[in-house]
């Protein structure tokens, strides 16, 4: 029987399926196979980060001195108002005792002058003093009184240094990442730009973040509140889950590639996550459950055993599966005319649907596309669509509050134990590195597929 045959056979009876036969010696290649089953497919965009506390704080001194003891280290656990560690008071305790005297000072001649002017007041009273000598002295005490109080606050001062600021003490609960002194070391206290810093604390290591770098042509997909699957080096195998927190908007560029950061939470109950940890990200774009699929690399297939004119004939009886017999019929005549016509005359691939013009459905055209439109293309929804440019079985238009696109297009591709190739069309959804989902998958399900020639 001749390819024409079989093909004629096919259409006829109704199963919209391109067959072609090939010779014993093209039947010597081995394929690899695959069967259309069920599954998940999840669209992600894929993307790198770094794992970081959420909240941590740099404690720093408030004065300088000569460190004395370190009484946490690197991961302990500690509470608000903790000593961390404890700096030399010996030389702060000399400038206590030398302020202590200069009180002691100040407060004997405050003494001194309150009594000159309880004497000068006396005096005033019986007219033996002038006003001006009355308000000198009570000046004079003023002054004194100024300098006892001044005396006392930096009496205060060394005081506080010695009983609150050479304590180091945790702001808040939380964990020790970084110690960063030693006994004997010295530390520069005052403003947070010159003071050194001692310990860096995480308010909480059972929630993480991740900084994530996500390219410029995917940070459309990514939003706050997107699913995150990730994984760390350090633990093979195992996923864990996080969420977008936030999209900066402030663009990054490195080797003339822009980039944008994505905050993304974790939650860490287990521990395993640590500050530091190379993070491999893949935000969830789309995801689907219990959906029929086939592997992507058979959308990729083309037997290799055919010529050129026998595979555009396969596709394209393939794709009249939709059409009722005897529009079937029709579309095949005409294909076959127009290929037995003269090389210059013939029509491409793209000009079949103007050959086939009105057989099926009014204004769309056989293959649901424009006449003189190109086989798949809009708004006839692709190779084997509806006519009139609707967007098809399955696809509803009205779900999405108005029409949309259909999906597209391939084809699968069949062989016997005879070697007798089966192009089958189908409408492809979603897809990942691995699988693609195959839509309107009637009678498709368990259908075995061919998705590689063997290597020997």
């Amino acid at each position: 029987m001749t390819t024409f045959h079989r093909l004629m056979t096919l259409a006829l009876v109704g199963i919209g399926l391109g067959m072609v036969a090939c010779s014993p010696a093209q039947q010597a290649l081995t394929y690899e196979k695959a069967t259309i089953g069920r599954g998940s497919i999840r669209s992600m965009v894929a993307s790198t980060g770094t794992l970081a506390v959420v909240s941590s704080v740099s404690v720093l001194s408030q004065m300088s001195g000569r460190v004395e003891k370190v009484l946490v280290d690197y991961n302990d656990r500690v509470k608000k108002g903790q000593v961390l560690a404890i700096l030399n008071t010996e030389l702060l305790k000399l400038q206590a005792k030398a302020a202590q005297a200069g009180v002691d000072k100040a407060q004997a001649n405050y003494d001194l002058q309150a009594l000159a002017v309880q004497n000068s007041q006396t005096l005033a009273a019986k007219g033996l003093l002038s006003d001006y000598d009355l308000k000198t002295s009570q000046s004079n005490l003023h002054v004194n009184k100024a300098d006892l109080a001044s005396a006392q606050a930096s009496l205060d001062e060394i005081e506080t240094q010695i009983n609150q600021y050479a304590f180091i003490t945790s702001p808040l609960d939380g964990i020790i990442l970084e110690r960063d002194i030693d006994p004997g070391e010295s530390v520069l206290g005052g403003s947070s730009s010159t003071s050194t810093s001692l310990f860096t604390i995480a308010q909480d290591l059972n929630h993480m973040q991740i900084k994530a770098e996500v390219d410029e042509l995917d940070i459309g997909a990514i939003h706050p509140g997107q699913e995150v699957e990730f994984t760390v080096e350090a633990n093979p195998g195992q996923s864990f889950q996080g969420t977008v927190k936030e999209v900066r908007l402030v663009p990054e560029t490195s080797s003339n590639v822009v980039y944008y950061y994505v905050i993304i939470l974790a939650d860490n109950p287990s521990g395993k996550l640590l500050p530091g940890m190379t993070a491999s990200v893949n935000f969830i774009k789309e995801k689907k459950e219990n959906i029929v699929m086939v592997p992507s690399a058979a959308l990729r297939f083309t037997p290799s055993t055919l010529t050129a004119a026998e595979v555009k004939k396969a596709v394209f009886v393939a794709g009249l599966d939709w059409l009722p017999q005897a529009d079937r019929e029709a579309a095949l005549k005409r294909y076959e005319d127009a290929e037995k016509a003269p090389v210059s005359s013939k029509l491409s691939q793209g000009g079949l649907t103007s050959l086939l013009g009105g057989a099926a459905g009014g204004p769309g055209g056989a293959m649901g596309g424009p006449p003189g439109g190109g086989m798949g293309g809009p708004p006839g929804g692709g190779l084997g669509g509806p006519p009139g440019g609707g967007p098809g079985p399955g696809n509803d238009g009205k779900k999405f509050g108005g029409p949309v696109a259909p999906p597209v297009r391939k084809v699968l591709w069949t062989q016997t134990e005879a070697g007798t190739w089966t192009a089958l069309s189908v409408r492809v959804g979603v897809s990942d590195s691995l699988n693609t989902e195959v839509v309107d998958a009637d009678g498709l399900e368990g259908r075995s597929v061919v998705v590689k020639v063997k290597t020997q």
